[in-house]
């Protein structure tokens, strides 16, 4: 210890401040040590079940409380006054909620969509203009990614403040699909081979019972429609399968889909 004191010395550094420095490099390690054991925490929570994308919001509520923690602590080793200081943001509060109102409330709806769960990482949300699959909540933002690939990046309140229409939550859905068929051709023949080809596909769900029905008469088609249960991971895989098979089985039985026409008559005066 001598030894150290005496190389202190000749360093020029005193041991107050050599203390000071020590305690302030322990504080800095328990942080680091302190957030390493909390995103841990973070993940083990996430492998037993845990929704991941509570994580970014979670880790930057526990990481700035930390921070603050953490350099309250540091002033108060260099001798700061931080009763003043805590005084001082207490009085400021109010005017400093009143200017960042917009980002407060960020943070605030960010808490209400990790309590109230509306969704889960990688859902399939649409909610205002926004549509996309989840990433994550953070702080301020929620994170999402469109179907073609882009990167969005919304403020919480946007998603609060607007109906939210979670696509993936439900295990099953319903596939509606509507064909036009020719007014000479049969509403019940295609109907007959709508549900055939329906009865002897295992991925369509038997409850609820699939349903098929005339929906329409248009200008140049009867329109008939199917109306079968699927899971929901299956939706668009199932709905891009029966647009082919349904055109196909179609073909094969001679029921012809019309093109949009127009009968006109001419009248020779």
């Amino acid at each position: 210890m001598k030894e150290f004191d005496l190389f202190l010395k000749n360093l020029g550094v005193s041991n107050a401040l050599a203390q000071d420095l020590i305690e302030i490099a322990i504080v800095l390690i328990a942080i680091v040590i302190v957030l390493a054991i909390i995103k841990l925490i973070l993940n083990f929570a996430i492998k037993k079940g845990a929704d991941e994308s509570v994580k970014p919001l979670l880790y930057s509520l526990f990481s700035y409380a930390i921070y603050i923690v953490g350099l309250l602590m540091i002033l108060h080793i260099l001798g700061v006054n931080t009763a003043g200081i805590v005084t001082v943001i207490g009085a400021a509060s109010l005017a400093i909620g009143l200017a960042l109102k917009d980002t407060l409330g960020n943070i605030a709806s960010g808490i209400l969509l990790l309590f109230l769960h509306p969704f889960r990482a990688s859902d399939y949300i649409e909610c205002g203009s926004l549509k996309g699959k989840i990433v994550g909540v953070g702080l301020f933002n929620t994170i999402l990614i469109s179907l073609d690939g882009l990167y969005v990046f919304a403020p919480n309140s946007m998603l609060w403040g607007a109906p939210i229409i979670n696509y993936s939550r439900n295990p099953k859905r319903r596939l509606d699909l509507t064909f036009g068929i020719d007014y000479a051709d049969s509403a019940e023949k295609a109907m007959a081979e709508m549900k055939q080809l329906v009865e002897s596909d295992a991925e369509v769900l038997k409850d609820p019972a699939p349903s098929f029905f005339v929906s329409s008469l248009d200008d140049s088609a009867v329109c008939v429609n199917m109306r079968v249960w699927v899971k929901t991971a299956k939706y668009w895989d199932m709905r891009c399968k029966y647009m082919k098979t349904v055109k196909e089985r179609f073909d094969e039985v001679g029921i012809s889909i019309p093109f949009p026409q127009r009968v006109v008559h001419i009248v020779k005066e």
